[in-house]
């Protein structure tokens, strides 16, 4: 069983875009979560180049295990969802902008009709 991670930093609608050596060198600071091999949530704040976050989106696409230390600097990593404090400090510290995950739809309610058991 392998970690599974995931991340709001890719599209899969992306337009992919020459990129010069100079832009390849900037470093980011992106937010993957996932589930580790025990199926806990886990975060992990990961800064990395550019360049490396085109193949960790290779890596992450073709379903094969890693280690976010493999591509860049893990700034701070945990167990379920990083704290409110942790969430602003990056955004402070790092220019990070916390792009919000869509919620789940709720199931369609459907209307059944309820029987009659007495008479109202």
């Amino acid at each position: 069983m392998n970690t599974t991670w995931k991340t709001s930093a890719f599209s899969k609608n992306s337009t992919p875009v020459e990129l010069d050596d100079a832009l390849l060198n900037e470093k980011v600071v992106i937010l993957l979560q996932g589930k580790n091999i025990y199926s806990d949530a886990i975060f992990t704040y990961l800064q990395l180049t550019l360049k490396s976050l085109q193949q960790l989106r290779d890596k992450m696409r073709s379903g094969e295990d890693f280690m976010p230390a493999e591509y860049g600097a893990v700034l701070a990593a945990g167990k379920g969802e990083p704290t409110p404090e942790m969430r602003s400090e990056m955004a402070v510290t790092h220019n990070m902008v916390d792009v919000p995950r869509a919620k789940a739809a709720p199931p369609p309610a459907f209307a059944v009709p309820q029987p009659k058991l007495w008479d109202d």
